[in-house]
């Protein structure tokens, strides 16, 4: 397969998702990305990017069409090497981002302690999603149950990546378990 480097592997811990590959566009190998940055331009500022298995890529911003960028990946050079990434998300390793002390990493918050407005524990943070409705802060309880949050910087108090807390304004509700319907029993 293309790419170039250090073929390290894959370390989850050290790695941040920068965008997914959705398509081949063309005949000469490039390809549509979604990015994952705030700024959809710096997708390709920090450096080489590497997939799940640890292959590297030089990636090179073409131009941006709507919410996606269309790109050249280094050996990657017909619409068949294009089409075989499909799918493939584009990770950075973990040191390569400048450190800003003024913003945070969710990267780094994963095992924090989460914690209601009171500062009352309420588990511990497990990963972060955004499905379309906005940000989401999945949190393992301390009775091991799983519950998301909504993660938006309205409900914000507090994220300190160097105390590993997030201090959130949290509605009860939005611990209580869920009722199990019929359907959710096994059959």
């Amino acid at each position: 397969m293309a790419g170039s480097g250090d073929d390290k592997g894959f370390d989850r811990q050290r790695s941040i998702a920068l965008g997914v590959i959705t398509s081949a566009h063309g005949i000469k190998g490039a390809v549509k990305v979604k990015p994952f940055t705030e700024a959809p331009e710096n997708f390709s500022a920090y450096g080489p990017l590497h997939d799940e298995a640890g292959q590297r890529y030089q990636v090179r911003i073409e131009r941006r069409v709507k919410d996606q960028l269309i790109c050249r990946l280094e050996g990657v050079r017909d619409r068949n090497m294009a089409e075989a990434m499909r799918k493939t998300w584009l990770y950075i390793d973990r040191h390569q981002l400048p450190e800003d002390h003024e913003h945070f990493y969710q990267v780094d918050l994963i095992g924090a302690e989460v914690q209601d407005e009171h500062g009352q524990a309420v588990g511990i943070a497990a990963g972060f999603f955004d499905f379309g409705g906005g940000e989401m802060i999945e949190v393992t309880q301390h009775n091991g149950n799983r519950v998301m949050l909504p993660f938006a910087p309205s409900l914000r108090q507090e994220v300190n990546a160097e105390t590993a807390t997030i201090r959130l304004r949290i509605d009860p509700i939005w611990l209580e378990p869920t009722a199990k319907t019929p359907d959710d029993e096994p059959s």
